[in-house]
């Protein structure tokens, strides 16, 4: 509850200096502001965002939150803005960028300190994931492409593992970008754990089906374990915060704003995975780890009238809609 107080303080806060955005973009800053350990003022934010709108070539909207992510957790902006330029050329020259997302894909990256072999090993096993499933696997995945480069192991055997799990989601979810980023998440388990997660998957869909969650927040959800301990707290904070105004014409955005929230709080979900994917300074790889936008598709947490949102459109729902193979 005190995050979800947290959250609408921010809210607060922000409204009047960004007041003409949308509130569903009003909300992604909030969020961005309150889980990051670094706070700047609206004009740096904005000087940062006409920057980057120049730089990518992208809508101002688009370059803002962008540059909220950047400021949320790094104290010297620039430094972050060159380690992702350089990253996004690199995957630029072996064909995994797309116009938007790639930059987002690229931030994240940069903050665990790539090494150049893993990077070679991430493009590796992205084109071996690209010849199974061409509309599947694509540069909005890269990030957990590359958490699969960092583990030890041959990437045939690698690609096959991600194979498998993705083989059992589909039987119940269906063919979808969705249900291949749930793969990506359970694959990076222990593999006698599979059953139980993808049990608590199925159980966090029908507990919150009528909230409309993407697959792959119920996948983060899942990792929590029961998904009926936390549903409670998850109910509250979904309340909370449906008492601000700025959610009245953005109700579908009250419960994954919520789960976010909730999410940011989970130390567990630092433990679940290979420290080598993990960010130097572990203390803050929870929000590294779920909430660089691209990853878990929360374009419509953003505003879904601009170009599909933030990093270029949706890629199928909980109910396992969308794309095929």
């Amino acid at each position: 509850m005190e995050m979800a107080t947290t959250f609408l303080r921010q809210l607060d806060h922000i409204a009047p200096e960004f007041r003409t955005y949308q509130d569903g973009i009003l909300i992604e800053l909030a969020f961005d502001r309150t889980i990051g350990t670094e706070q700047v003022s609206a004009s740096t934010l904005l000087e940062t965002a006409d920057d980057l709108t120049t730089r990518l070539r992208t809508q101002t909207t688009q370059a803002l939150l962008l540059a909220s992510k950047i400021h949320a957790f790094d104290a010297h902006a620039p430094s972050r803005i060159a380690e992702m330029m350089s990253l996004h050329g690199y995957f630029k020259s072996h064909r995994l960028s797309h116009p938007l997302n790639a930059y987002s894909t690229a931030l994240f990256i940069s903050r665990i300190s790539p090494q150049d072999m893993v990077l070679e090993r991430t493009v590796q096993l992205y084109t071996l994931l690209k010849k199974q499933h061409r509309f599947i696997v694509s540069p909005l995945l890269t990030s957990f492409v590359y958490f699969h480069a960092t583990t030890r192991g041959d990437l045939d055997e690698l690609a096959s593992r991600i194979e498998a799990v993705y083989q059992r989601l589909k039987r119940r979810f269906g063919r979808a970008q969705q249900t291949y980023i749930v793969a990506l998440l359970f694959s990076l388990l222990p593999e006698d754990d599979w059953d139980r997660y993808i049990a608590q998957l199925e159980s966090s869909c029908k507990l919150h089906r009528k909230h409309h969650v993407p697959l792959s927040f119920h996948g983060m959800l899942a990792l929590l374990g029961d998904p009926n301990i936390h549903a409670s707290a998850l109910q509250q904070m979904a309340e909370t915060l449906r008492s601000d105004l700025r959610f009245k014409y953005r109700r579908d955005l009250v419960y994954l704003t919520a789960i976010r929230l909730y999410l940011s709080q989970q130390t567990i979900l630092q433990q679940l995975f290979p420290s080598s994917i993990l960010p130097p300074d572990s203390a803050d790889a929870t929000p590294f780890l779920l909430f660089p936008v691209d990853l878990t598709d929360t374009s419509h947490a953003t505003d879904g009238g601009i170009d599909g949102g933030f990093d270029g459109g949706s890629d199928g729902g909980s109910d396992g809609g969308g794309s095929g193979e």
